[in-house]
């Protein structure tokens, strides 16, 4: 006589996707250049959450590029937030960088920084470096809480200056920003000894990962007018979208989770918007209704189960002896307190009085086994 034991029930049988995890809202746009665009951001009608997420595909000599419409900055990448990676929802950008008024600098910058303001995203604190290039000059950053940081540079002639360190004595420096910034301005201010400096002075915004001073050709740069940076997204929490997946990822059985705390546990912070990041043992996108999809850590090259057989469930795996597997079992009720049980296409009748239908997954202690 099989004495059965359960294990795991269900009432709706787990199909494992044969495709991968969904990132856009239904027939729209994937990629842009080579760009992935998950949603909320999109390209085209009914594809992005709003007018901040909307992406812009556009012809350039090298190809398509992808446009981030309402700020018109070039996006490299888009990256969406992964709790268990503890990395925050990204967006690469190119931003321009600021050069001084009044100053001869013939490149392709602005005079006015980027503003974010009235969106979800915010300059990223940690992945990016306030610098300012130019000698003996003081570069100053001010946000909208007349927050102020800066630094000083100094050097002797900006002719003959080699920027290996950006340290604030080689005509070059930089420090750090301002947690949650979306809107700043930058004030130059020359050093009151200095007499004719008739070079170009600039500041930026710069991806710290990308900023290599001892690699970096700082004319082609000022020539260019532009330099990577990282913008950190969420979405409004008091929006509609924002309540309903917010609400969403309280129920049990739900496959991800929201919060307006950084999921970058090295820099905790309150973040001014929402993420959500499919859970543990999930991928795909939680943006999306049923986005988020199991990951089948058994069809993976690792053997997890060196002593026993890997059985996928939702969201994690276990592992059990091979002479006590079955895959599936089918309870169908026939009448009160009886069941025709499916054991892998065997049919036997039992007597069984706490189980309901549907799909389940049993070991069966089978004697001599």
């Amino acid at each position: 006589m099989f004495q059965i034991l359960l294990i795991l029930g269900s009432l709706l049988l787990h199909e494992q996707a044969s495709l991968a995890a969904p990132l856009v809202k239904g027939k729209c746009a994937q990629t842009c250049g080579g760009v992935a665009i998950p949603f909320p951001f999109g390209i085209g009608t009914g594809c992005f959450l709003d007018e901040w997420y909307e992406i812009v595909c556009q012809e350039s000599g090298n190809g398509t590029v992808p446009i981030l419409k309402k700020p018109n900055l070039r996006v490299l990448n888009i990256s969406l937030p992964d709790y268990s990676a503890e990395t925050n929802g990204m967006i690469n950008v190119v931003l321009p960088i600021i050069y001084s008024p009044g100053m001869r600098c013939s490149g392709n910058g602005s005079f006015t920084p980027v503003s974010l303001k009235g969106s979800q995203f915010i300059f990223s604190q940690s992945r990016n470096v306030f610098a300012a290039v130019g000698c003996n000059i003081s570069a100053l950053i001010r946000d909208t809480n007349s927050a102020i940081t800066g630094c000083q540079s100094s050097c002797k002639a900006d002719n003959n200056v080699v920027r290996k360190t950006c340290s604030g004595s080689d005509g070059c420096c930089k420090t750090t920003i301002t947690s949650n910034l979306q809107d700043f301005t930058i004030t130059f201010r020359a050093d009151i000894n200095t007499v004719g400096n008739e070079g170009c002075n600039y500041a930026f915004l710069g991806d710290r990962l990308r900023f290599v001073p001892s690699t970096m050709d700082f004319n082609e740069l000022r020539a260019s007018g532009r330099f990577a940076a990282v913008l950190e997204w969420g979405i409004a929490q008091s929006s509609g979208a924002g309540l309903e997946i917010y609400e969403q990822s309280f129920i049990p059985s739900n496959s991800y989770n929201c919060s307006t705390v950084s999921f970058d546990l090295a820099d905790l912070m309150d973040m001014p918007f929402l993420q959500c990041s499919c859970n543990k043992g999930f991928t795909g996108n939680p943006y999306i209704q049923h986005g988020c999809e199991d990951v089948d850590e058994c069809q993976d090259q690792t053997n997890r189960c060196p002593d026993g057989k890997c059985v996928n469930q939702p969201g994690y795996y276990i592992c059990v002896e091979e002479s006590k597997i079955i895959k599936f079992i089918l309870v169908v009720p026939l009448e009160p307190n009886y069941f025709i049980v499916q054991l892998d296409g065997l049919i036997d009748a039992y007597s069984i009085s706490n189980l309901i239908p549907g799909f389940f997954l049993f070991t069966l202690d089978v004697p001599g086994a």
